[in-house]
């Protein structure tokens, strides 16, 4: 039975990057995922410049393939309209929209030259906490023999369906799917993302390349429905718009995804960390998701860089640490996903504060957006 220090389950951004990062302290990595060639995994990202400035340090951000985003529109129907432009809050640029696909492969070009990092193509079947070391069965591509493997420090990235057993402390169900295509205006995107709070539920539009990339959070039924109504589709994506974008057109097919909310009641186990999806998955009404769990890598490595040696005491401070930050977007992304959509008339006056607010007091703009950038 082979022994490793730290054993990282899940070859998406989050796991890569974080294996780059503990093997530039010097700590030996393994990482275990199924499908480590992401290649046809064409999902768009939309990533905040600190995510940006975080992956370009580690060499994994994908230059020629990304889209910058200059300014923000927020609107709601009869509420007027809100931007927050990079300009405004001292940035360059507010954030990029990449393909996960291309980030996965900007990551895995550093992993996989990297002698401190060893990779594991493999179906992870399940894991177990134990007092003294982590256990992990695997089973290759070859799917003839389950393998174990024991860790020091077991992180996982990835693998939420493994940590049924554990508990969660809050789990939604929003009864939405997001419906998601890659849309064509008259108009230039001009390096613009759209966030429009509509009746049927929040809708994204994310400059990427010339085009948009369309993201709406619509009921499951009306979801499915429009995914097949592609005439009805753009018909209400314009009237939404009121022709602003100049008219637009699909250039992709329709796909939904059912969107839930999860969050594990802890993070830190005995002898294993839960960061990014397996620690929270959120609404993407504000695109927050791998922000966050970027900045779970951050913290994490951090803590694991004061010692050579793995302290199980050492790291019992990342739950605290990360708590603060990851309430803070979670119960942001949940409002959005739900008050703002509500018909109750308090709430439609303290959503046209919040407007009239974005728009007219940069002091609120500047911390809303630099929250979201830079985590709280």
């Amino acid at each position: 039975m082979i022994h490793c220090p730290i054993i990282i389950v899940g070859g998406g951004p989050v796991g890569l990057s974080l294996a780059l990062e503990l093997a530039k302290q010097g700590k030996n990595i393994t990482v275990i995922d199924q499908g480590l060639d992401k290649r046809s995994d064409g999902r768009v990202l939309a990533l905040a410049i600190s995510s940006q400035q975080f992956l370009a340090k580690l060499d994994a951000w994908p230059h020629d393939q990304v889209t910058a985003i200059d300014c923000v529109e927020i609107s709601h129907h009869g509420l007027g309209i809100s931007q927050i432009a990079a300009e405004s809050v001292d940035l360059e640029h507010l954030g990029y929209t990449v393909r996960y696909s291309d980030v996965c492969q900007a990551a895995l070009a550093q992993v996989s030259q990297n002698k401190h990092i060893r990779l594991i193509h493999a179906e992870v079947t399940s894991v177990d906490d134990g007092t003294e070391y982590a256990t992990i069965c695997y089973r290759k591509a070859d799917g003839v023999s389950e393998q174990i493997i024991t860790a020091d420090l077991l992180i996982m990235a990835e693998g939420g369906k493994l940590l049924n057993d554990y508990p969660k402390k809050i789990k939604h169900d929003y009864q939405q799917m997001a419906l998601v295509a890659e849309i064509k205006t008259a108009k230039p995107n001009e390096g613009r993302a759209y966030e429009r709070f509509a009746g049927s539920g929040p809708l994204v539009l994310l400059s990427f390349n010339d085009n948009f990339v369309m993201v709406w959070s619509l009921p499951t039924e009306q979801a499915q429905q429009l995914q097949n109504d592609e005439s009805s589709l753009i018909e209400l994506l314009n009237r939404e718009f009121t022709n602003r974008l100049g008219g637009a057109k699909l250039l992709s097919k329709p796909v939904c995804f059912p969107l839930k909310l999860t969050q594990t009641k802890k993070r830190v186990f005995r002898r294993m960390i839960l960061i990014g999806n397996s620690a929270q998955i959120v609404h993407p009404v504000s695109a927050q998701g791998l922000n966050l769990g970027l900045r779970d890598v951050q913290v994490l490595s951090g803590i694991l860089a004061k010692n050579n040696k793995i302290e199980i005491t050492d790291v019992a401070v990342f739950d605290k640490l990360r708590d603060k930050d990851a309430a803070a977007v979670i119960n942001f992304t949940h409002f959005l996903a739900t008050k703002l959509e509500s018909k109750s008339k308090i709430v439609g006056h303290l959503r046209g504060a919040g407007i009239i607010a974005l728009s007219n007091m940069p002091p609120v703009q500047n911390f809303v957006a630099r929250s979201l950038i830079f985590g709280v």
